[in-house]
């Protein structure tokens, strides 16, 4: 099905797919004039989608929401690093509302862990290594289409009416199980309006983080944790995690004082502070 429900231009929908981001992007590159500013891809499931670090994702049938968004946002091509973390805040916002319609907020605190996961604190009965008490609810997933100018596809994947069972992996929670009734279209439409207003507001900031920089620092859990992070090249760089970079970087501060820029790994807790 083809049409353009707000906030988006355009909304295509299909019953499954391998990946969303794939084919999101591949279309763009074969048709960009077929694919505006805010196009959406929507899978009821996915049977190859990719996170970080090469991880896959599986959803069965109406249990997830799983989409891809397209961007082209008007902003330097060098601050494009920020949409990972702009939608983050996004998806985090609007798991927030979901979850505050239902009455279920005030025992709930959702957060994000850098770069592209959000998280439910202490929603966990038991610490697992990397990752505490805190449960995945949420990931996100930025690519790159090359074409002047760029555009972004923003995989998103929440975890809407799984119960335990049905989880990818043990650090996984789910709207449901965290006392929301909800539907994967209606989490989709509450990221669309938060994502929207997220990115007019970078861009009319010609793409300077500003103030949004602080609002994502502010709702980052890794930021004051212990973390080890696994490096792209295979090294292991540990430390504290003490701020964010004025491109979205993550500082770590190492035992011998000096912050390192981490501009891509996979980020585990091992302590709070």
């Amino acid at each position: 099905m083809d049409d353009g429900a707000a906030p988006f231009s355009r909304t295509v929908r299909v019953a499954r797919t391998g990946s969303t981001s794939t084919d999101l992007r591949e279309a763009a590159a074969r048709e960009p004039g077929r694919w505006p500013h805010l196009s959406v891809l929507v899978a009821d499931a996915q049977d190859a989608g990719r996170g970080r670090a090469g991880r896959s994702w599986v959803t069965p049938p109406g249990q997830a929401l799983t989409a891809s968004v397209l961007v082209r946002p008007r902003v330097p091509a060098e601050d494009l690093a920020w949409v990972t973390l702009l939608t983050g805040l996004a998806v985090l916002r609007a798991v927030e509302e979901v979850l505050t319609h239902d009455g279920t907020a005030a025992g709930h605190r959702v957060a994000l862990k850098w770069p592209n996961d959000v998280v439910v604190v202490d929603a966990g009965e038991e610490d697992l290594p990397g990752w505490g008490r805190d449960r995945k609810v949420a990931g996100v997933l930025a690519e790159v289409v090359p074409g002047q100018p760029p555009a972004v596809v923003l995989g998103i994947g929440v975890n809407v009416a799984q119960e335990r069972p049905g989880l990818p992996v043990a650090w996984a929670t789910s709207l449901t199980l965290e006392g929301a009734s909800t539907t994967p279209d209606d989490v989709l439409a509450a990221v669309g309006r938060r994502l929207v207003a997220l990115l007019d507001r970078w861009e009319a900031a010609g793409g300077d983080a500003g103030s949004l920089a602080g609002e994502v620092a502010a709702r980052c859990a890794t930021l004051g944790q212990e973390v080890a992070v696994d490096l792209p090249g295979g090294e292991r760089l540990e430390g504290t995690a003490v701020s964010l970079g004025g491109d979205g970087a993550l500082l770590v501060r190492t035992e011998d004082g000096r912050e390192v820029p981490v501009r891509a790994g996979d980020v585990s807790h091992v302590r709070s502070r």
